[in-house]
């Protein structure tokens, strides 16, 4: 090996350890601060939409970032060798979300509509009048989270005027419904309005969204055209990479 071809090497482990040592440092702050909370007030209850939404939202990330961490003191977790216990997390988040509905699902409420177009402009409102960063994101999933909550209210919303609408709002409201309660007919138009979304975080619930429209469809009957769609996909963001790879190795049957 040529001395720059070492001398490369070397700087990308670095990296690859201050990563690790930071994503580690990470779960053990969390750790002890969620252990100090629940001494000091052991009544305190977290929503557990909120829970969700961050369980949902991290695992994919934690997943693509690396294969293993070391934890102060040494011990050593194998992300690989705990993926089953992850996904198992991930789908009692998924759970603890999709089931919050007010009265369940498809209760036909008569003001369930007017709830969901105002959630839908509350969400472009936020985006128009907050400067993007966490506190935005914050803010935003909690208007997914009463929107998965409120369009399970309907019982027959209309997804594809949602799928198709210029309001960002409403087709966030689609992918929404389509997150809580998969609709295989609406697999080609949902993914179509997946690949063309311009919205970072529409798109990075559309694409989980997809992804269990994807399962009540099953993967043996994906039509080869929307698979090439997704190929064909490029978003920027890593979170949706990650997920959009994920779901491609899973339409291919890979392990």
């Amino acid at each position: 090996m040529r001395r720059g071809e070492h001398g490369e090497s070397e700087r990308f482990a670095r990296r690859g350890a201050w990563r690790r040592y930071i994503v580690a440092s990470v779960v053990s702050g969390v750790a002890v601060a969620v252990a100090v909370t629940h001494v000091l007030a052991p009544d305190l209850k977290i929503d557990n939409v909120t829970v969700a939404l961050l369980v949902v939202a991290v695992v994919p990330w934690l997943r693509d970032l690396l294969n293993s961490i070391e934890l102060p003191g040494g011990f050593r977790v194998e992300f690989k060798a705990v993926e089953q216990r992850i996904e198992a997390a991930e789908r009692i988040a998924d759970a603890a979300l999709v089931g919050s509905g007010d009265d369940g699902p498809e209760t036909d409420d008569p003001t369930a509509l007017a709830d969901v177009r105002r959630l839908a402009a509350e969400y472009l409102e936020v985006r128009r009048s907050m400067a993007s960063g966490s506190a935005r994101t914050q803010r935003m999933s909690g208007i997914f989270a009463r929107l998965v909550r409120t369009t399970q209210r309907l019982a027959d919303p209309d997804l594809d005027g949602w799928l198709t609408s210029p309001d960002g709002g409403l087709r966030l409201a689609a992918y929404a419904r389509l997150y809580a309660v998969p609709v295989p007919d609406a697999l080609t138009l949902l993914a179509e309005a997946v690949v063309k979304e311009p919205l970072a975080f529409n798109q990075y619930w559309g694409i989980r969204a997809l992804d269990k429209v994807v399962d009540a469809v099953g993967v043996e009957d994906v039509p080869p055209g929307v698979v090439r769609r997704l190929e064909d996909c490029r978003p920027r963001g890593s979170d949706r990479v990650a997920l959009l790879r994920r779901l491609i190795t899973k339409l291919h049957g890979l392990p």
